[in-house]
């Protein structure tokens, strides 16, 4: 199989640690060229990773006819803007989470994927982990009978300079953005329904407003909840528990496996069992999916739903915490 022709936008962190040793590792794409606005940065990582090409423009890299797919983990102001411009260069984009800042620009994300034929893909690389993908089939088969609380957390202690875009209410700053968005994502999933209702407690910034820790309690259809909460001012945790009528599930871990050896604790019927996961690139796992969906020998796993529900919480979360 022919691979996939790669473009990054931007010299995010995430890209040089995760997901540029994800793509060298697969035999399914192939990285041609990185851009950024700082060209001897791109030059600089095009040596590094022997990349074939570096452009000091986001819009050089898309007017590349070699490059097929972008992977754009810009700062989150910028995912809407570049990813309509690469999905109107004729590209393939695979987003970093969340995908915009509103559920409209969600929506003319989508618009303009479908306008021009090509595939636009959030990327919640913890979909992709084997784990969950077990969990979800414990929780289908009855294994804790009804699923009726999701509980999860993902919080750690930001304290990088304040220039760093996270801190900007502007750029899509705060901790509801970075992380509160897997949380969401996963009641959501889990329940296979849109929360009916959000009540929401934040703790702002006194400087930046942006939401330092935000918790959610949102009824889902059919007497479900979730509990949610996401931080920049706790202990690192990255946990999701799935709480029925017979049993729970608890993954820790869960949004943050990276190379780690993991496991699902499943109590059921007065026992515990422990099923345990080799350590798996989720990142690489993310990137063929999209090669195969690309290909047309898959659908997305994360579809237009998927996004635009996840952002439409987002928007009705802001809306509570800052009227």
């Amino acid at each position: 199989m022919e691979k996939v022709r790669w473009g990054i936008l931007g010299g995010a962190a995430i890209a040089e640690t995760t997901f540029i040793p994800a793509i060298k590792k697969s035999r399914k794409a192939e990285l041609v060229a990185i851009a950024s606005r700082d060209i001897s940065k791109a030059r600089a990582w095009a040596e590094k990773f022997k990349l074939r090409r570096a452009y000091g423009s986001y819009e050089d890299l898309l007017a590349d006819p070699e490059i097929e797919a972008v992977y754009n983990p810009l700062p989150n102001h910028l995912h809407h803007p570049l990813t309509i411009a690469a999905l109107r260069a004729g590209k393939h984009v695979l987003c970093e989470k969340p995908l915009a800042l509103t559920s409209a620009q969600v929506e003319e994300m989508f618009a303009e994927a479908k306008k021009n034929n090509r595939l636009l893909m959030e990327g919640f690389m913890y979909r992709f982990h084997p784990r969950l993908g077990k969990a979800l089939e414990l929780i289908r088969s009855g294994a804790i009978g009804q699923p009726r609380l999701v509980r999860a957390v993902f919080a750690f202690v930001f304290d990088r300079d304040r220039s760093n875009y996270r801190w900007s209410p502007e750029m899509g700053g705060g901790a509801l953005y970075d992380v509160g968005c897997y949380t969401i994502n996963a009641a959501r999933l889990v329940f296979q329904a849109e929360p009916e209702k959000i009540q929401a407690a934040a703790h702002l910034d006194d400087q930046t407003g942006i939401d330092l820790t935000t918790s959610l309690l949102c009824p889902f259809p059919r007497n479900r909840q979730a509990l949610l909460s996401c931080s920049f001012e706790l202990d690192f945790q990255s946990t999701l528990e799935i709480s029925g009528s017979e049993g729970r599930i608890f993954l820790d871990r869960a949004f943050s496996a990276k190379h780690f050896e993991t496991e699902i604790l499943l109590n059921a019927k007065d026992k515990t069992e422990r099923l345990r996961f080799q350590p798996v690139d989720q990142f690489q796992l993310m990137i063929e999916h999209f090669g195969e969906a690309i290909g047309g020998r898959t659908e997305p796993l994360l579809d237009f739903k998927d996004s635009y529900g996840n952002a439409l919480v987002i928007d009705r979360t802001l809306k509570s915490i800052h009227q």
